[in-house]
């Protein structure tokens, strides 16, 4: 009784959180490579509500009906299955969406475990239902101890769920310590244009700041970034925008290569490793040969990254009016800029924000 009971309330949590809300449900489509066939407005706008449906349907059906619904779950979590298997290989930094605002939904090997488990579960759901049985009937016929054994159950999921948490925020970090931020030199990798005219990384910065944004063709919801770049482009000012591949750059599509914006491939993916933690992914470089800000991974952070940004070149004093060499981006950004974002990837180039994404 408990595989579909746990499918039914699993589905029931998925559908609600993401009921109402196509938007955040379209971009964890296009995020999760789902094909565009299966993209459209209402398919996009059905889903909640066929996670809801089925949810309510493991829970009030038993026999042949339970069947042929815990068929249909298994078939859904499959597809999910599948999904999240290829961001995984892809070695993306997808948010899934799988349960709207609430939980962590970050593609991880714990996403395709969880995703296991709720496979297996499904089909024992509908073992259970071609067994003649349901949850409403096994309920009906339970005495005291098989209802002490549920309520034990539900303690236990309520545990693990308390334990480990839906969402773990992000290290709360001092304002003092935030200023004690120490910028580090922009380290060695070697980018190459369609001309093959090579550059350093710091040679690159030397003459504007940098924000560099490492996408892939093979990557879904960097098509939602290359779609920003134009924007962006005209919003940041002073800092240029340019893009960063590993693969050759004849082969990548015109929907990523766009005009004004410098595409760069990565010379032994110096660049890439250093800094892009999957893709889509982003870094600020500064004039002054020391990184400004970042690294981020994921669409979602990337944005939110070019944001802060743009809010602090608003904030920030007017640049003098004789063009100084080798200006600090500090003087460009604003002079908090260096100090205010840290790196919260793992690079070792200072504290995580406590935003989670590498930004004050």
């Amino acid at each position: 009784m408990l595989a579909p009971l746990t499918c039914g309330v699993v589905l029931l949590i998925s559908g609600g959180t993401k009921a109402g809300k196509p938007a955040a449900t379209r971009d964890a489509f296009i995020s999760m490579g789902v094909p565009k066939f299966l993209r459209s407005e209402a398919l996009v706008a059905a889903l909640p509500y066929v996670e809801i449906a089925l949810g309510v349907l493991l829970l009030a059906t038993w026999s042949w009906p339970l069947a042929v619904v815990a068929a249909a779950t298994t078939a859904l979590f499959a597809a999910y299955w599948v999904l999240v298997l290829r961001v995984l290989r892809l070695g993306e930094e997808v948010d899934c969406g799988c349960f709207g605002a609430l939980g962590d939904d970050r593609v991880s090997g714990t996403t395709l475990a969880r995703n296991s488990l709720l496979v297996v579960l499904a089909v024992l759901a509908a073992v259970f239902g071609s067994a003649g049985s349901g949850v409403l009937p096994a309920l009906r016929d339970f005495g005291s101890t098989d209802w002490w054994w549920l309520v034990l159950t539900a303690a236990v999921a309520a545990t693990a769920v308390l334990v480990v948490g839906l969402r773990r925020p992000g290290a709360m970090i001092d304002d003092d310590d935030l200023l004690d931020y120490d910028r580090v030199p922009i380290p060695f990798a070697l980018l190459e244009d369609a001309s093959g005219t090579r550059t350093t990384l710091r040679q690159l910065a030397g003459q504007r700041p940098q924000l560099l944004v490492f996408l892939s063709s093979s990557c879904w919801s960097c098509e939602t970034v290359a779609a920003q770049l134009p924007e962006w482009v005209s919003r940041l000012g002073p800092v240029e925008v340019s893009t960063v591949f590993t693969e050759p750059l004849e082969g990548i599509p015109e929907t990523m290569r766009l005009a004004g914006v410098p595409a760069w491939f990565d010379v032994g993916r110096g660049a890439t490793d250093t800094f892009a933690d999957g893709r889509p992914s982003a870094v600020l470089l500064g004039a002054d040969g020391a990184l400004a800000g970042g690294p981020v991974a994921g669409a979602g952070d990337v944005t939110t990254f070019v944001d802060d940004i743009v809010a602090e070149l608003a904030a920030a004093p007017e640049p003098p009016t004789t063009p100084l060499p080798m200006q600090p981006a500090t003087a460009i950004l604003g002079n908090d800029h260096g100090d205010g974002h840290g790196h919260g990837h793992g690079h070792g180039h200072g504290p995580a924000s406590d935003d989670g994404h590498g930004h004050a």
